[in-house]
């Protein structure tokens, strides 16, 4: 089912699986939620932005925070509404047209499949994306690092960034 939107707004929710950046006159981003599919006129970052203002920081303070957390350079996943679960993670460069953020927690699997790479969500779903497994996995796997740096005090105690010192 495909719907549009009358308000361009969309406030990412557990139930977003992933936002595709659409090539047409009018909508910039093509979303996939559990049930349904939207198109709107907001790009993928714009949404992410919105979502993270809402939450409490922008998608620049999200992406500055996360790179300074693993090092990274590129391609950095982001803790969209890391309280609720929601970390997205890009297929590729923000600025790529083929880029697909996918929401974390919806991956059940991925496989290479010609020169690209198919997802399949939990609910039975799947995308196939321009990437190859390999770029998939290692993007994967960056969020995982994430998810398991942020939580490290919900466990452990102290913060992401806390150092025992002996």
């Amino acid at each position: 089912m495909e719907g549009d939107f009358a308000s361009p707004i969309y406030i990412i929710t557990e139930h977003t699986k992933a936002i595709l950046t659409k090539e047409s006159a009018y909508y910039r981003s093509r979303i996939l939620e559990e049930s349904q599919e939207r198109n709107t006129v907001l790009s993928p970052e714009k949404i992410i932005d919105n979502t993270c203002i809402l939450y409490g920081s922008t998608l620049q303070g999200r992406r500055d925070s996360v790179k300074g957390l693993l090092k990274l350079n590129s391609k950095v996943p982001i803790p969209v509404i890391p309280e609720k679960g929601i970390y997205m993670l890009p297929t590729c460069a923000s600025k790529n047209k083929d880029n697909v953020w996918f929401s974390f927690y919806h991956i059940d699997s991925f496989e290479q499949r010609d020169n690209g790479t198919y997802v399949s969500f939990h609910d039975g779903t799947g995308l196939f994306v321009n990437a190859s497994e390999t770029t998939f996995d290692m993007q994967y796997k960056r969020t995982s690092q994430l998810i398991a740096k942020l939580n490290r005090s919900f466990f452990f105690g102290g913060g992401p960034f806390w150092r025992r010192r002996f």
